[in-house]
């Protein structure tokens, strides 16, 4: 009758539930290598490293004599000037011709320029390092978020199989009253409380089930898989290795200065930023450059002749405008906000680390309180269901027996993955959450 209903009911809303043709789980160490491998910001966070440290190459460019060839040939209207006069005689008087040819090799190499190299590359080096910390940053990120998403599947699979249960008693409730009822021993209202109370569990099982759908392809997307492989029967089960240690604020606050990348990030920009102050300062002194050039000049009757020249050149702007005021200006500005950047990532972090302490602390005390409570609620409905069967209870104390179980049960299964999701987050604010770091904290049933 009503349970044939509700079993065909549950096995066409639930196809996650049967058993897939391919049988291999997806860990979550593979979601995680997957999202890793192919994510598009973690792959934008490496190029931009990649990007650092090719302009890391740039800044040090100058620090290296730079040699160049040019050729020139020139066609002039009238006979022009082929050769330089270095001497005027007749036994050797000046060459004219309407073509030259010119080819030379020049050197030059900046001997001296107060720091702005070195600061240019310091500014480069710092950046690099700040690219780093942004890939650190955006890998564990992406890592938590992949947890987090794993887990969304895995509480979503646990809460549909307790509303499972929960209909399962509701059907065996509803045989029972319908026998009782054709028996004229149950009253009309029985059947319609019981009939109220299957359609709302299935309501509650099907709102669950969109949940679930969502969640898996969320997780698919992630983790760059097929969404049936991302089906909550897939996964494997997950729980903390050791749920009782919880690090001291100082020492986790320490570990997370240390080690975070957002703030290793906004550390190293402040360093480039004075690094770049520097060498903009350096603009302020003269630069002192050598020269070196062979220069070849001939014309269109042949006649080769070669000469060599080297120097020493002093550059100087006495007057630019102001320009060179405003840079200094606007660098030391920019230093300034970078610092006061820092500043604000060690607020935020502290905040984090609060934050994430006490997510931590609530969801074990959740976990120990619902564990106990889903016993004694367990208790209660088995009492309360023989006290039905022998007819000294009534129908709306087992039915809120039945409803508080499922609430319990529900809950249960969001406090123990719950707090998985704490340790993780609080893995994160401290800079050690890494595949190995969760391979270490997070078992998986085989």
């Amino acid at each position: 009758m009503i349970a044939a209903l509700l079993a065909a009911a549950l096995a066409a809303a639930a196809p996650q539930a049967q058993a897939p043709q391919d049988t291999a789980r997806l860990t979550l160490a593979e979601a995680l290598r997957g999202a890793l491998e192919r994510y598009p910001t973690v792959a934008a966070a490496r190029a931009g490293r990649e990007q650092a440290a090719a302009a890391v190459g740039e800044a040090r460019a100058p620090l290296f004599p730079r040699l160049s060839l040019d050729a020139q040939l020139t066609r002039y209207q009238l006979p022009s000037l082929v050769y330089p006069l270095h001497s005027l005689t007749f036994a050797s008087p000046p060459v004219f011709d309407r073509t030259t040819e010119q080819g030379s090799a020049s050197l030059t190499w900046t001997l001296w320029d107060f720091g702005a190299r070195a600061g240019r590359i310091r500014a480069a080096r710092a950046a690099e390092s700040a690219a780093g910390a942004t890939v650190d940053a955006t890998e564990a990120a992406l890592l938590a978020r992949v947890a987090q998403a794993y887990l969304r599947v895995l509480t979503l699979s646990g809460v549909l199989h307790a509303q499972d249960q929960q209909l399962e008693a509701l059907a065996a409730e509803a045989d029972r009253v319908h026998q009782l009822l054709a028996a004229g021993r149950a009253a009309r209202v029985e059947v319609l409380r019981i009939e109220a109370t299957v359609t709302r569990a299935r309501a509650d099982r099907e709102g669950t089930v969109a949940d679930l759908e969502v969640a898996e392809r969320d997780l698919s997307q992630l983790a760059n898989v097929p969404v049936d492989r991302a089906r909550g029967a897939r996964l494997s089960p997950l729980h903390l290795r050791d749920s009782t240690a919880v690090p001291e604020r100082a020492d986790l606050l320490a570990r997370a200065e240390a080690a975070n990348p957002d703030l290793q990030q906004a550390r190293q920009a402040a360093l480039a930023g004075l690094a770049q102050l520097d060498a903009v300062r350096a603009t302020r002194f003269p630069e002192v450059k050598l020269l070196g050039n062979w220069v070849d000049r001939t014309s269109s009757q042949g006649d080769l002749r070669s000469e060599w020249q080297a120097g020493v050149a002093l550059s100087y702007p006495l007057f630019t405008g102001g320009l060179r005021a405003s840079q200094i200006r606007r660098a030391d500005a920019d230093y300034r906000v970078r610092t006061e950047q820092v500043r604000q990532a060690e607020f935020a972090l502290a905040q984090s680390v609060d934050r994430a302490l006490g997510a931590l602390r609530q969801a074990h005390a959740r976990v120990a309180a619902l564990a106990t409570a889903a016993e004694q609620f367990d208790e209660v409905v088995r009492i309360r269901r023989l006290t039905l069967q022998t007819g000294s209870g009534t129908q709306t104390d087992y039915l809120d027996a039945e409803t508080d179980l499922l609430r319990a049960r529900a809950s249960l299964v969001e406090a123990r993955h719950g707090e998985i999701a704490a340790r993780i987050e609080l893995a994160r604010v401290a800079g050690e959450l890494t595949p190995a770091w969760l391979a270490s904290a997070v078992a998986e049933a085989q």
